[in-house]
């Protein structure tokens, strides 16, 4: 056996149980104070524009980067 496919059967258990030990069977707190209405998550209302900025922003950086390692001496 691979010691990454070993690496994987022991580890992918492990997450799986620390992932049920957190999901706990306690019941949730009392609510507190209630939000006010249409403050709830306010980054779902430009939810787009935010994806379509972050990705022209991940290409120019990564237009950035290629022209830096094409214009670099080798």
């Amino acid at each position: 056996m691979s010691p990454k496919l070993r690496n994987f059967i022991t580890t992918a258990p492990l997450l799986l149980m620390g992932i049920s030990a957190f999901a706990g069977k306690e019941a949730p707190p009392p609510p507190g104070r209630t939000p006010l209405p249409g403050l709830i998550a306010p980054i779902d209302d430009h939810l787009p524009l935010l994806l379509i900025g972050g990705l022209l922003l991940g290409a120019y950086y990564m237009y950035k980067i290629k022209m830096k390692k094409a214009s670099s001496p080798q």
